[in-house]
């Protein structure tokens, strides 16, 4: 009995430190999306993005359409369109994420004096932020702590 406890405490334990490593390697294309509203004085700016990561998670595809409405009613819709290429550091509930290359397809650069800050962080060079896993009624999301934000719907 004791064998079959220790045998059992063993492979728990194996379990819980490998599941990062498998869950890369085992991960198939990823695809999320986010609605991101920023309500200003006199105006308000919606971003619909979109995101695809690829399998195991280092490269990533980003496009949104950023919705500029004006007090007045007026809209302007502009695209943006973004590759990337992330570093991976798992951990036991988390991971962190660094973008080590990004590559401009579409829209503004992130350091656009009026639309910049629109653009999701994440598609800039020298990102780095901890973006942490949840497990809730059989899908993963992530977020940050006590805060999931985005689910894989693929």
């Amino acid at each position: 009995m004791v064998i079959k406890i220790t045998l059992c405490l063993i492979f728990f334990f194996l379990g819980w430190f490998y599941t990062p490593v498998a869950l890369k390697e085992t991960s198939g294309d990823c695809i999320s999306n986010t609605i991101l509203l920023y309500n200003e004085s006199g105006r308000t700016i919606i971003s619909k993005s979109r995101w695809d990561m690829m399998k195991g998670g280092e490269q990533l595809y980003h496009s949104s359409v950023i919705k500029d409405i004006q007090e007045g009613g007026d809209a302007k819709n502009f695209s943006v369109d973004r590759t990337l290429n992330v570093e991976v550091d798992f951990h036991r509930d988390s991971l962190t994420v660094d973008t080590v290359k990004a590559f401009r397809i579409n829209g503004p650069e992130t350091s656009d004096p009026e639309y910049g800050r629109y653009i999701d962080p994440l598609s800039e060079l020298g990102f780095t932020s901890r973006i942490y896993i949840f497990y809730i009624n059989g899908r993963f999301l992530l977020g940050f702590r006590d805060l999931p934000l985005s689910f894989c719907q693929r």
